[in-house]
């Protein structure tokens, strides 16, 4: 057990490890905040967010040959500036406000809090300004209220309102509009509010979650996604009215843009630039109207970051800049008045200074005088100072464009600076990291050795041991003060010394056992290795070009017929040979396929369900035990009513009922139904097995969308195949066979991933595959049935795992040193091979790849208990003699 709880500990270490080589929170406390001294054009500014508008969409046109968006297209042309925003990964709703906003893009720790609560509070033009008024989701109005001044006030509908299912989401907007006309109309009534809205630096947030929702439930290139934009198109129309009308001097500002993007298959979160490509428009006070082409306007673009959003705000209310923002103002959307211009650039690079000069103290303060590397081209503050005093001393010239120029490449200068000490401890980092994974696959290697070895003498060579515990040691006190010093995070200290007590610990272990091992390896051992190492090389391909697996399923499809060793064995097995080739070639089919989420497909569903029906209940009927027959008849009834419930669902859903309530719970008690096989499941390792699979069906059809049914029962029948081929090998055969099984479980543990999707399958997931569970956004409960879709294919390859080890009378522990071994293989290149530079794709992918690899092997770990509680109780591989097996003592 040690073994295991020690393989997830550094499993963690190592995941952690990439966030903080890689991702950092931006958030610096105690800077000053600065703003532009120049009194600003807008008194107040009006900001609208159509969450998951895709650009594309907004400069398309309907059916009637009318723009979709023509009050906004007609700005664009006419009196306003528009661009394209470049949001970053994950595209999700949090995250893009929070850029838009604060100007800075999410800490990572937000990703285990979800998109509700603030992790780390930050600065954003809400809190700078007079008065917030926000109209919208709760979601989203509840993260910028919390921790203020008392200055935000929010309007949001209830929760439930954000139904995943039916035609009507654009009343989101509706809803949000008429409180806001509500609102407007109220004010000359109430003396409060009224003197509210006569300071300035008002903004007014419009949050509109009807797209989003309308893209998630009716796709994107629907009739209800164009309706709801033309729908929100109208509604900004009208708010710009009646701001007009009441507050009747031009001085507010109107912003319109959009959170993040959406995927022709209605989804978001990942890196396509159908998610990280949202317009941007903007018009009133303060905003550049001169040489604009009428005609020609789609090609006069400004574009721009997600994060420049919020210092574009901050300029023309005259606030002060968010203090961690990292945005770059868009001079050309301001106005020409070039005083004011560039005072809205020096503050925007003050800001920006003033952040790049925290980080590098930061890092001054942590680091030993000899060990502190400076960022040469600011490399003390008196640089900084200096250039900020020759942009003044151009201001005060007149030289405007000058100082302008001279403030964006100041402003480029402190970005790479920031960009430099976020990477500060990258190499460090990467090297000892590094160095841990080669200590932790050589200590996986010396438990696997040792279980093969005899050793002749345990007496240990104290002098030698000695002199290793006294190196390791004086290294330790050396690092662990020299991080004491520097007052470096305290996962540092696990990154550091890690690889030190792992290479220790190697190193007493292998002393004994290196002659041994050298004597006994022969030159088919590396041929043998070579071809491991080939097979790993395919599933790491398969990461990138899913056909990769395929060809890997191809050549195993022949492994009965090339395994001379094991053929002789399988003379009487050569029905089980066939249908292992012809199994293997239909799973070979499924990573060509096009992923699943991109389209819903019903009826391959309803295939799926009946093709594993007629399975379940073949299995079931030829049970020899009337018990056994009996409880996996009853839980095969289980699978045609999966099949009502999808139906029933969908009718209900359809004709705008919402989600019955019977049909609701059945789904969840279908979810729950593995749960019983401890109390009433066979005892006997086939029927056990069968259960497993007929329990874990029903919750995986629920959650399916189109051929993931087919592909689980054709997998099933090559997990069973694959079971009975291996019963024919004596549990006394080479180490090799057992390095092979750990290969074919791997293979066959990614391939349950990867066989049905890609990264977009994780990154973005489409909602209504969990419509029968909930229809209303929650994040948690919908990450939560994601995964236990995407593992239950895993718990069927770990229970065959199971199965083979019980027949063998194999020690579990042995089995998984290999599994680690082989992952520890693919992940080290992984971990290189991630990246922060690049397109936000590549990052995006990057780190998903690791991350995959790395929550892989400790699933692998998981599912072990998972397993474990399955087949808990008395197992017995045959009727009459009971199997001991070593699972549950190691």
């Amino acid at each position: 057990m040690w073994i295991i709880l020690s393989a997830v500990f550094v499993q963690i270490v190592f995941l952690l490890s990439v966030f903080d080589i890689h991702f950092h929170s931006p958030i610096v406390k105690g800077m000053t905040p600065y703003a532009n001294p120049i009194p600003a054009p807008a008194k107040r500014l009006v900001l609208f967010s159509a969450d998951g508008l895709r650009f594309d969409t907004f400069l398309s046109y309907g059916n009637d040959r009318e723009p979709n968006a023509k009050f906004l297209r007609s700005i664009a042309s006419s009196r306003g500036k528009w661009g394209l925003s470049n949001t970053r990964v994950p595209t999700e709703s949090r995250p893009g406000h929070v850029a838009m906003i604060a100007g800075l893009y999410e800490d990572p720790s937000a990703v285990f809090r979800g998109w509700k609560e603030n992790p780390v509070e930050f600065d954003s033009v809400f809190n700078q300004s007079s008065y917030t008024f926000g109209w919208g989701s709760p979601d989203i109005l509840s993260m910028f209220s919390k921790g203020t001044k008392g200055n935000v006030m929010s309007y949001t509908y209830s929760s439930e309102s954000e139904q995943f299912t039916g035609h009507d989401a654009y009343k989101l907007d509706e809803w949000v509009f008429e409180h806001f006309e509500r609102f407007i109309k109220m004010a000359p009534h109430n003396a409060t509010l009224s003197s509210m809205l006569q300071e300035r630096k008002l903004i007014f947030f419009i949050h509109l979650l009807g797209l989003d929702t309308n893209g998630h439930t009716n796709k994107p290139h629907s009739t209800f996604y164009t309706d709801n934009l033309r729908y929100v198109d109208q509604g900004i129309a009208k708010i710009e009215g009646l701001i007009n009308e009441y507050f009747k001097d031009n001085h507010t500002a109107f912003i319109f843009t959009a959170d993040h993007g959406m995927t022709d298959w209605g989804s978001h979160g990942a890196g396509h630039p159908s998610e990280t490509q949202t317009p941007v428009v903007a018009w009133g006070a303060g905003i550049n109207t001169k040489n604009i082409d009428a005609i020609h306007w789609e090609n006069n673009r400004n574009d721009m970051e997600q994060a420049d959003v919020a210092p574009l705000m901050a300029a023309l209310l005259g606030i002060n800049f968010p203090v961690n923002s990292v945005g770059k103002l868009p001079l050309a959307y301001l106005a020409d008045e070039m005083l004011w211009k560039s005072h809205c650039a020096l503050a925007n690079v003050q800001q920006l200074s003033r952040s790049f000069q925290a980080l590098s103290q930061r890092q001054q303060d942590r680091s030993l005088s000899l060990r502190f590397r400076p960022f040469w081209p600011l490399e003390s503050n008196q640089v900084s100072a200096h250039n900020l005093q020759q942009i003044e001393a151009s201001i005060r010239s007149g030289y405007y464009n000058e100082s302008i120029q001279q403030s964006l490449n100041l402003m480029d200068l402190c970005l790479q600076g920031m960009d430099y000490f976020y990477r500060y401890d990258e190499f460090q980092l990467k090297m000892f990291i590094t160095l841990a994974y080669i200590g932790w696959a050589g200590i996986l290697a010396v438990f696997i050795i040792q279980e093969r070895l005899v050793t002749t003498s345990k007496k240990k060579t104290g002098h030698q041991f000695r002199l290793i515990d006294q190196i390791v040691f004086g290294l330790s006190v050396v690092i662990f003060i020299v991080l004491t010093v520097e007052g470096v995070p305290f996962l540092y200290y696990a990154y550091h010394l890690l690889p030190l007590m792992l290479w220790w610990y190697c190193l007493r272990q292998s002393k004994q056992m290196l002659r041994q091992t050298i004597r006994l390896i022969r030159i088919r051992h590396f041929v043998w290795a070579t071809f491991i190492l080939g097979g790993l090389e395919f599933i790491v391909a398969g990461f990138f070009y899913r056909w990769f697996l395929s060809v890997g399923l191809v050549f195993m499809s022949l492994w009965p017929h090339w395994d001379q060793h094991s053929s002789s064995r399988w003379r009487h097995h050569e029905t089980f040979k066939s249908l292992w080739m012809f199994t293997f070639l239909i799973l070979a089919m499924f990573p060509v396929f096009p992923p699943v989420g991109k389209h819903s497909v019903p009826i391959l569903v309803d295939i799926g369900g009946m093709i594993l029906t007629v399975m379940a209940f073949w299995s079931s009927l030829v049970m020899h035990h009337d018990r056994d027959r009996t409880v996996l008849v009853c839980y095969t009834i289980a699978i045609p009513i999966t099949l009502y419930v999808r139906h029933s669902v969908s009718d209900s859903l359809v004709q705008g009922q919402g989600l019955p309530v019977l049909e609701q719970a059945l789904s969840w008690i279908l979810l729950c139904l593995p749960l019983t096989l401890p109390l009433i499941g066979p005892s006997l390792v086939w029927p056990r097995l069968i259960g497993i699979v007929i329990t874990l069906t029903p919750s995986f059809l629920l959650l399916s969308l189109s051929y993931e049914g087919i592909f689980f029962a054709v997998l099933v029948v090559a997990l069973a195949i694959w079971i009975r081929l291996e019963a024919a090998i004596p549990a006394t055969d080479s180490f090799w066979t057992q390095l092979r099984r750990s290969y074919f479980f791997l293979f066959l543990t990614f391939l349950s991933f990867f066989g049905l999707g890609n990264l977009a399958s994780l990154n973005s997931f489409d909602p209504s595959s969990v419509r029968c569970f909930v229809t209303t956004f929650s994040p948690f409960t919908m990450a939560g049935l994601l995964l236990w879709k995407i593992t239950v294919p895993f718990i069927a390859v770990s229970s065959a795992l199971w199965a083979i080890t019980v027949q063998h009378q194999l020690s579990m522990k042995n089995v998984y040193l290999m599994i680690l071994l082989l992952s520890a293989a693919m992940a080290v290149q992984f971990f290189h091979w991630v990246t922060s530079r690049g397109s936000w794709l590549d990052i995006g992918t990057s780190l998903s790849h690791y991350v995959i690899v790395q929550f892989t092997v400790v699933f692998v770990m998981l599912l072990r208990s998972v397993v474990q509680f399955l087949t808990h109780g008395p197992i017995y591989f045959h009727a009459t003699r009971p199997t001991a097996s070593k699972y549950d003592k190691d």
